[in-house]
C-alpha cells in the first residue's frame, strides 16, 4: 500500500470531497472505490508519474437500490451544500466546484443498467462495475487514510467500455487506454517478473510482456461473466480490424505514432485476455 499526499494528485479541493464522502457513506452503509482519472492519477503519483489535471472525480458506489442511492444524494446536498447539476442526474457539485460523480451499481442494477428519477442523463450502462468490486480493487493511504481504488487492469476494462458506449463523448478513454499501456511495464514490472516472467520467449520486448501481462490480469476480473467476456473481446476486434475508432484515437502525436502501432498494442492485449480466459 503506498502513501500519497493530496496535493500531488492535482485536483482542488479534493481531500474535501473524498472526506465528504467517505463520511456519509460511512453513515449510509455504502461502500465505495475510485474510479476514472482519479484513479489514473493515484496509480501515476505512487509510481513518481505526473498526474494529469482533472476538474471531476468519479466514484462507483455499492447501491441496493434507487431509495439509498437518493438517500446519498439528500444528504450530500443538506448537509454539505453540494448542489446538482441538471444536465447529469448521477453528478453533484461540491461546494468548491469539483464535479463529483455517484455511479451507483450492484442491486441497483437492471438488466446490467442503472436508471434513476432526475434530469439529464438517468441511464447509465454500468458493465464491470460488479465485476472490478469484485476481483479489481486496490487500497492506497492518502495521508493517513485508506481508499479503494481501481487497479490498473480494471481501469482499462471500465475504459474499454465506456468508449464503446460513447465513442464521440469518451475520447479521453482513449487517451487514458493508451496512455497505460505504455506505461504498466513499467510500472508493474514486479508482478510481470514474479508471475509472467513464462512470457518472455522469441525475444519479445518488455513492452509487449507487459501488456499481455496486463491482459491476463484483465482476464482473471472477467472470466467468471461470460457475457461480460465476450463484449470485451469483441470491443478489442473491432478495434483491432478498423471497426471502431479505438485505436485513432489513441494517437497521441500523429506525426511520431501509427494507428498500426496502437492496433500491435491492442493485439497484445486481445492475445493475452483470450489466454487468460482459456486458463
Amino acid at each position: 500500500m503506498s502513501k500519497l499526499l493530496y496535493n500531488a494528485l492535482q485536483t482542488s479541493s479534493l481531500k474535501q470531497v473524498i472526506n465528504d464522502l467517505r463520511k456519509v457513506c460511512k453513515k449510509l452503509n455504502i461502500d465505495f472505490f475510485a474510479i476514472g482519472a482519479l484513479a489514473r492519477n493515484i496509480w501515476y503519483v505512487s509510481n513518481e508519474k505526473e498526474a494529469r489535471g482533472t476538474r471531476d472525480v468519479d466514484f462507483a458506489v455499492y447501491i441496493s437500490d434507487e431509495e439509498s442511492y437518493q438517500s446519498l444524494k439528500k444528504e450530500l446536498i443538506e448537509n454539505y451544500k453540494y448542489t446538482q447539476t441538471t444536465s447529469n442526474a448521477f453528478c453533484l457539485i461540491s461546494p468548491h466546484n469539483v464535479e463529483l460523480d455517484l455511479l451507483p451499481f450492484g442491486e441497483i442494477e437492471n438488466d446490467d443498467r442503472v436508471k434513476i428519477e432526475g434530469k439529464g442523463l438517468t441511464t447509465l450502462n454500468l458493465d464491470g462495475f460488479l465485476e472490478t468490486y469484485k476481483f479489481g480493487l486496490k487500497e492506497f493511504e492518502i495521508e493517513n487514510e485508506k481508499l479503494k481504488i481501481c487497479s490498473l487492469p480494471a481501469i482499462v476494462l471500465l475504459k474499454l467500455i465506456s468508449f464503446d458506449d460513447r465513442p464521440e463523448e469518451r475520447i479521453k478513454d482513449a487517451k487514458d487506454i493508451n496512455s497505460i499501456l505504455l506505461h504498466y511495464p513499467n510500472m508493474e514490472t514486479d508482478l510481470i517478473w514474479d508471475e509472467y516472467n513464462f512470457l518472455y520467449d522469441n525475444e519479445k520486448s518488455h513492452q509487449q510482456v507487459g501488456i499481455e501481462t496486463l491482459g491476463y490480469e484483465i482476464a482473471k476480473i472477467i472470466v467468471q461473466d461470460e457475457k461480460l467476456t465476450k463484449r470485451v473481446t469483441n470491443i478489442l476486434k473491432k478495434a483491432i480490424l478498423k471497426q471502431s475508432r479505438l485505436s485513432i484515437q489513441m494517437i497521441e502525436n500523429s506525426i511520431k505514432e501509427t494507428i498500426e502501432d496502437k492496433i500491435n498494442l491492442l493485439k497484445y492485449l486481445e492475445f493475452e485476455i483470450i489466454e487468460g480466459i482459456k486458463n
